[in-house]
């Protein structure tokens, strides 16, 4: 599955993503009831050119981080956990394989989580009739 998500494809631009943050981040903490502390982490998602997700994570403080896509049904199609020591990590994800949908894309850590709500979309074609 990584390789399905990690790979190039030629065909990457029949796939436009219409809108990769269109909830934004929703922030949730794992434990409601306590004071709030900032997280240990923090991200950025953007879409790139050519169908590609771009996902940049950067901690302040070693420790475990995972990253996961899943589809609307929660079926995970990719999931990884970033090393503990590793402060900066970058990561690209090819979704013009995947079907029309929304998607879920969470980084979360012990203290709480980052979710961006990504919606695919193929773009209806055009025909166009000239006459002369």
């Amino acid at each position: 599955m990584l390789n399905f998500l990690l790979q190039t494809s030629a065909l990457a631009g029949a796939k436009n993503v219409i809108s990769a943050m269109l909830i934004g981040a929703i922030t949730t903490v794992s434990n409601p009831g306590k004071a709030t502390k900032p997280m240990s982490f923090d991200a950025s998602v953007y879409v790139a050119s050519n169908s590609k997700i771009r996902v940049a994570v950067q901690k302040t403080v070693p420790g475990f981080v995972s990253v996961s896509l899943s589809d609307q049904k929660q079926h995970v199609l990719y999931q990884t956990t970033l090393s503990k020591k590793d402060l900066k990590s970058a990561m690209q994800f090819d979704v013009s394989s995947l079907p029309d949908g929304a998607y879920t894309l969470e980084i979360k850590s012990d203290e709480g989580s980052i979710v961006k709500q990504v919606n695919l979309e193929t773009p209806k074609t055009v025909r166009t009739i000239e006459m002369q």
